[in-house]
């Protein structure tokens, strides 16, 4: 595949952006990018050919989605106005609603609904995903999600990553009880998953539980992502110092004192931090101490986002990011706190073929609301929006 004179925003060919290289796009215009058995052949100057180009970008990556489950909660939106995230989920719905349903619903059909989702997002520009669990409060739904995860891997040949969550405490049973729980789900699981999670949260897990599920999981090789700070602040951070965590993930209610004790990747969710109505400004002082800052969709049947593109202009009109920023954190940010910035995340020959051609200059991301600002996606060398559906299913 040969993707003809366009011009080039990526991030530089490094495993991540931090300080002043945050705020840089490598640019490269008029070229021809040669794609060989799904990775990036050469990149080399246009020889002739029309005057004007296209604009192309890395396609996102998103290190932080709940993308399998089965069930909606649509009627929960009204809902919360009036009871708030924490009411809804102590009267038996949220996280508890879809636990019913997933647990309940027939692994094709699981695979059906989700595989739609990740389709979707394809289409919308994602390449690479992490997927959590967590939607099973036993081993046999948990394992049932994990299945269906390497089934759509499988069959749209591409990326995902796959999270151990421990996400509530199962109707019944106590937060000692489920450790014990979790730690053995560890243990079956940990060659087929690549992550931990635990949901740290008021209504989940405490900031203890955390820290001896992600140490049993590390001594087994398996490394941390963490659900931090997102309703209250549990006063975690300090606890989980020396951990092989990942991600640090949500983290809107962190404190200014905290930031410093951080050290790995800071998982921004913007349509969460806006579904909860929470304020903002401690990513500011982030991006300012110089730390790594991803961005991922949290895309789930609480905040149902399938567009990449609408996140990164939620992210542009109401958070401190420039779209420089945000271009650095959807790509090579987040394929960093994957483990994958070395394979996916900028436009380097070398790299898998993962790109998006956009419709106008990438500066217009998150400045028009509603329209598609996508003409192409290519994943793995595939061309994603021109391969028929047909194609895709087989």
């Amino acid at each position: 595949m040969l993707v003809e004179n366009v011009n080039i925003a990526s991030p530089f060919n490094k495993k991540f952006a931090s300080g002043s290289s945050f705020d840089e796009l490598e640019f490269l215009e008029h070229q021809d990018i040669r794609i060989t058995n799904g990775l990036i052949e050469s990149i080399t100057p246009t020889s002739g050919g029309p005057k004007e180009s296209r604009w192309v970008i890395p396609a996102f990556s998103d290190p932080h989605t709940h993308v399998v489950f089965c069930g909606t909660r649509e009627n929960e939106i009204d809902l919360k106005k009036t009871l708030g995230y924490e009411g809804v989920l102590k009267s038996g719905g949220g996280i508890y609603r879809t636990i019913k349903a997933t647990t309940e619903c027939d692994e094709d059909i699981l695979y059906q609904e989700s595989r739609e989702r990740v389709l979707s997002m394809m289409r919308n520009g994602t390449a690479v995903f992490e997927s959590k669990t967590g939607y099973g409060g036993d081993a046999e739904t948990e394992e049932k999600m994990l299945k269906v995860m390497e089934r759509i891997e499988k069959d749209l040949k591409m990326r995902m990553k796959k999270t151990l969550l421990a996400h509530v405490i199962p109707k019944g049973m106590s937060e000692a009880s489920y450790l014990r729980t979790f730690m053995e789900m560890t243990e079956e699981f940990r060659k087929r998953i690549d992550f931990v999670d635990v949901f740290v949260d008021e209504g989940a897990f405490s900031p203890p539980f955390a820290k001896e599920a992600i140490q049993h999981a590390n001594s087994l090789g398996v490394p941390g992502r963490i659900h931090l700070n997102e309703l209250r602040n549990l006063d975690g951070v300090k606890l989980f110092k020396g951990l092989d965590i990942r991600s640090y993930d949500h983290m809107i209610e962190t404190r200014e004192d905290e930031i410093d004790m951080i050290e790995s990747t800071i998982t921004v969710l913007p349509f969460t931090a806006i579904s909860l109505r929470k304020g903002v400004s401690i990513f500011s002082k982030m991006k300012s101490r110089g730390k790594v800052l991803a961005m991922g969709s949290d895309i789930s049947p609480n905040t149902y986002i399938t567009s990449f593109p609408l996140a990164i202009a939620l992210g542009r009109q109401l958070f401190p990011f420039t779209i420089e920023n945000l271009i650095n954190m959807s790509t090579i940010n987040s394929s960093h706190s994957l483990s994958l910035s070395d394979k996916t995340g900028s436009i380097h020959p070398g790299k898998e073929a993962n790109i998006i051609v956009l419709k106008d200059h990438f500066n217009r991301l998150g400045y028009t609301f509603g329209e598609d600002p996508i003409e192409r996606v290519i994943v793995n060398g595939r061309d994603i929006r021109s391969t028929s559906e047909t194609a895709l299913r087989h």
